[in-house]
C-alpha cells in the first residue's frame, strides 16, 4: 500500500496515459517525426533523445547508457534536432518531449 504523496508523479503519468489512450492519441509533432525517421532509417534517434533527457543533458552519461561513443551521441543529437525540428536549448521543448516520451513508454509497458 502506498500513499498518494509517495506515488504522485507515477499516478499523474498514469492518468495522462489513460487520457491519451481514451482519445486514441498517437505521438505528434516533433516526436512523431523522430519515430517515423527511426522506423524508416533504423536510426535510434528516439532512444538518443530519451537517454539525453534522462541524463539532464550530460552527454557522457547518456552515451554510456546507450552504449555508444560520446562523439556518435553528439552527432545523433544534432541529427535528431534537425530531423525533429527540436530546439534542445528550449526548456519547454525539452519538457514536452520528455512528457510525451514518458507517456508513450508507460503506455507500451
Amino acid at each position: 500500500m502506498a500513499r498518494l504523496t509517495d506515488v504522485h508523479v507515477e499516478a499523474l503519468i498514469l492518468e495522462l496515459c489513460d487520457l491519451a489512450a481514451s482519445r486514441g492519441e498517437q505521438p505528434t509533432g516533433q516526436i512523431a517525426r523522430l519515430y517515423a525517421y527511426d522506423q524508416k532509417h533504423n536510426a535510434n534517434l528516439v532512444d538518443t533523445l530519451r537517454a539525453w533527457l534522462d541524463a539532464f543533458g550530460d552527454v557522457a552519461s547518456a552515451s554510456a547508457a546507450v552504449y555508444i561513443h560520446p562523439n556518435t551521441f553528439r552527432y545523433r543529437l544534432r541529427r535528431l534536432a534537425f530531423v525533429g525540428g527540436l530546439d534542445l536549448n528550449d526548456p519547454k521543448t525539452r519538457f514536452a518531449a520528455m512528457l510525451q516520451l514518458c507517456i508513450l513508454a508507460t503506455r507500451s509497458a
